[in-house]
């Protein structure tokens, strides 16, 4: 079906149906004309054969109509000449005498208003009378009044082209008909498609080769390197109407200004990431100069300051260390978004790294009342990855899910081993018995700065950087990490990392 979803297909289909078409009425008019010519000449050659049969026929005896006697005579006549037809009528049209045979007359009576018309001096041709063998069929005709001693005694009527006559025809003209209909409608159909395929493409050839190029443009994305369509140019020819070359004009346009947008959007983007960089870069120095003081401080004023400039002191360092993260996770997240970090891959251990991911939450899990597992405990179970980068991905999926974790919840990191995109994979996967994420939240978890309005503990502190952090350091190892959520039923993050084998 894809053939007929092309323009220049449908467009050729078109034409063919509509020559058909124009073809098919020609010949039906051109067959209704001819038969109308002939019947005219046939009837003008004919006009006076009812008057000669007339005198050749003895119609009257005694001075009245004898049916009996001029049905043989009828039937000798029709004898010598089978095309003809021949009737005699009274004044009203009744049909008095005839040499059919017995049930071929269908009608006993026939309209004189023709006959009179055909005896007038204003006749024109053709001119249809009724057929007494058919209900309702009309043919050309003779006709001559019958006349005795002056009084009028009715008419010769006479059917040119009798039923015999018309079998006949109708037979060699259905042979002849079919025949010629297959030849004249195969090449007619030959010659709409050659004609209208050339037609058509040359119409069309401008558009598909526009199209063509947009296609080709979108394919290998040609505006990364800031190349212009040029459609007007490239695309349209002499055969190009104006509508065709208005179209390309206004793409060309409209691939510039996005090619332009592109290229404003790329440089805001690196000059954003090097904001960043460079804002996260000058606050670590004053935060670490200011975090270092208030240690100083508390080791030798803690034990005998007051205590409320102690609890001062211990606001000021934690909001400190805060701070301090936050701009850590700030820095990170723009140095991984320059695309200038390099993976150094190496096996891994990745059921040990786990464990000890957990141990080092373990402190924090306790004050949440959230258990803490791993599961299988199988040192033997290798991957390869950046140890670094997978402890951070570890790291904030296990902080994000003690965020989200009321007391008396569990939290487990999971291996299984795949064959995924025919290569061995393990399939790692970190779940919370949470609260869940709704489901218009879902698809916005791994935006930078959003955070979720579902979790269980009043930390300020969390930025929503953590697993936008994540999903780029699993980018740098081309694995993509997937979410599924149940409010009240908890969360679950996974992935996938080749499983290293020792040959």
């Amino acid at each position: 079906m894809q053939l007929f979803k092309g323009l220049t297909s449908r467009l050729i289909i078109l034409f063919v149906l509509v020559f058909v078409s124009i073809t098919l009425m020609f010949l039906w008019f051109m067959g209704n004309s001819s038969r109308s010519y002939e019947q005219q000449a046939t009837q003008a050659l004919h006009e006076e054969l009812a008057a000669h049969m007339l005198i050749e026929a003895q119609i009257l005896k005694n001075g009245e109509i004898d049916p009996k006697a001029l049905k043989y005579t009828f039937h000798n006549m029709m004898l010598l000449g089978p095309a003809f037809e021949i009737y005699v009528t009274d004044t009203q049209g009744n049909l008095l005498a005839h040499a059919a045979e017995e049930g071929k007359i269908k009608r006993d009576k026939i309209a004189l208003d023709p006959i009179k018309t055909f005896i007038s001096p204003e006749v024109q041709f053709p001119l249809l009378g009724d057929d007494p063998r058919h209900p309702y069929r009309q043919k050309i005709f003779s006709a001559a009044p019958i006349n005795y001693e002056g009084k009028h005694q009715g008419y010769l009527y006479v059917i040119i082209g009798s039923e015999l006559e018309d079998k006949i025809i109708a037979n060699l003209t259905n042979n002849r008909l079919l025949s010629e209909s297959l030849i004249l409608g195969g090449s007619a159909l030959l010659f709409a498609l050659f004609v209208g395929t050339i037609l058509i493409w040359l119409i069309t050839r401008p558009l598909s080769r526009m199209t063509c190029n947009v296609l080709m443009y979108q394919e290998e994305q040609l505006w990364h390197r800031n190349q212009q369509l040029n459609l007007v140019e490239n695309s349209t020819s002499w055969l190009s109407s104006n509508e065709e070359v208005a179209l390309a004009s206004v793409i060309d346009n409209m691939s510039e200004k996005i090619a332009r947008q592109l290229e404003q959007l790329k440089i805001k983007d690196i000059q954003r990431k090097e904001l960043l960089s460079y804002i996260s870069h000058d606050l670590r120095t004053p935060l670490s100069s200011l975090t270092g003081y208030i240690e100083t401080w508390q080791k030798q004023f803690g034990e005998s300051a007051e205590e409320s400039s102690a609890h001062y002191i211990d606001v000021a360092q934690r909001n400190a260390k805060v701070l301090s993260g936050l701009v850590e996770q700030v820095f990170e997240l723009a140095h991984l978004e320059t695309g200038s970090v390099e993976l150094h891959r190496e096996p891994i251990a990745v059921a040990e790294l786990a464990q000890d991911i957990m141990d080092s939450f373990d402190l924090r899990a306790q004050q949440a009342g959230v258990e803490l597992d791993v599961s299988p405990k199988d040192t033997s179970l290798q991957v390869d990855a950046d140890i670094a980068k997978l402890e951070r991905v570890f790291g904030n999926l296990v902080a994000n899910a003690i965020r989200h974790t009321p007391p008396g919840g569990r939290i487990v990191i999971r291996f299984d081993l795949v064959n995924f995109d025919n290569q061995e994979k393990v399939h790692i996967t970190v779940q919370d018995s949470g609260v869940g994420i709704s489901k218009d939240q879902l698809p916005r978890v791994f935006e930078a700065h959003f955070r979720a309005s579902n979790k269980t503990d009043s930390e300020s502190g969390n930025a929503g950087l953590g697993l936008a952090i994540v999903k780029a350091l699993l980018a740098l190892h081309h694995s993509d990490i997937e979410v599924e959520s149940e409010e009240e039923q908890g969360t679950s993050f996974s992935f996938y990392l080749p499983r290293y084998r020792i040959n």
